[in-house]
């Protein structure tokens, strides 16, 4: 009976296409960290559409409709703390993904695209975090809004959608309520289906070098095996992350007080807020900038032929030194007392 309904399954969903030959190395986990970083993308999307329809996008009324839709709303407060601690799952995947993508040098020809495509991935999902922040619109959201704004003037007209002189028909609140339901999330979408297919057509990247790990490599295996095994660890991380939406709910603050700068942002962006502590409002610009422009730089200024993971020289060690500065940062931000930056 079962295997009956595993073939007719397998004949209508075309299922067999799943038997491709991959490197036997990817059934384990340092491999899957793509795919995890898909899977909770999923789940921000899918908790994501069920929070839009309680959310008002609006100055007087966001607020007030985040505090109904932990109280009120059925599995409100439930499915908000999921989509926090996954975004949050997300950036720790995403980051853990890139530092190892890296060090096996998998952006090397013929796949520079395909690591162009994934740090634009990794930038598309920072801005989610600093959108989705400002949504909650208590202090913090508040602040996170005024960032916004205050980012927009510098840069002029490179960041005038930021600024109230772009329309006066919508609110910027409601203009970043947009780019995090709507604009980004299909830029994402876009980018994660070329990544995909430019690694089924060129193949997954195991790395060069010789020995044990060049063996392993050697080694087939077909893709539904790993999907299979990274469905697995899909399905934990939810279990795991549902367990923790119930045991710690993500809060809200006060409506906020303008002319007041005192909290501090979500804890990826932590090391963004420190080096505003050290730079000033321009921080925030110039620190994301540099960090992103240096990652779609890599391909470029890695040109050695030899294609050994970890063998990067000059590259790999500016990489680990702005590695050790953005650490450095998060801790100061996160333990540094709060600061203002942009003079509300």
């Amino acid at each position: 009976m079962i295997e009956s309904a595993r073939r007719i399954l397998s004949e209508r969903l075309a299922l067999h296409a799943l038997d491709y030959r991959v490197p036997g190395v990817t059934i384990n986990l340092k491999y899957m960290l793509g795919g995890l970083t898909a899977f909770l993308l999923l789940v921000l999307i899918v908790t994501g559409l069920y929070l839009s329809q309680y959310y008002n996008p609006t100055v007087t009324g966001a607020h007030d409709s985040v505090l109904y839709l932990i109280t009120r709303a059925p599995l409100g407060d439930w499915i908000r703390t999921l989509h926090v601690l996954s975004a949050g799952g997300v950036v720790l995947t995403v980051t853990a993904h890139l530092c190892y993508t890296f060090w096996r040098r998998a952006y090397k020809k013929p796949r520079e695209v395909t690591w162009w495509a994934g740090v634009l991935m990794a930038a598309i999902i920072f801005l989610l975090v600093v959108t989705g922040t400002v949504l909650r619109y208590d202090q913090e959201g508040f602040e996170a809004l005024a960032h916004f704004l205050a980012g927009g003037n510098l840069t002029g007209m490179f960041g005038r959608f930021f600024t109230d002189s772009f329309t006066p028909s919508t609110s910027l609140l409601s203009r970043i309520f947009g780019l995090h339901t709507s604009l980004l999330p299909l830029v994402l979408i876009a980018l994660i289906g070329l990544h995909f297919w430019l690694i089924r057509h060129l193949g997954i990247h195991t790395g060069g070098g010789d020995g044990a790990a060049g063996a392993a490599g050697a080694e087939t295996g077909v893709f539904r095996t790993h999907a299979t095994r990274l469905a697995g660890f899909a399905l934990v991380s939810f279990a795991v992350l549902g367990v923790l939406a119930v045991l710690i709910p993500e809060g809200i603050g006060y409506p906020a007080v303008a002319g007041v700068e005192i909290t501090k942002p979500f804890w990826p962006v932590l090391w963004v807020y420190g080096l505003e502590n050290v730079l000033g409002a321009w921080g925030m610009i110039l620190g994301p900038s540099a960090i992103f422009l240096f990652l779609m730089a890599v391909p470029l200024l890695d040109r050695g032929a030899d294609q050994t993971p970890g063998k990067q020289g000059w590259v790999g060690w500016l990489a680990v030194t702005l590695g050790i500065l953005i650490v450095g940062l998060w801790v100061y931000g996160m333990f540094g007392e709060a600061r203002e930056h942009i003079g509300m």
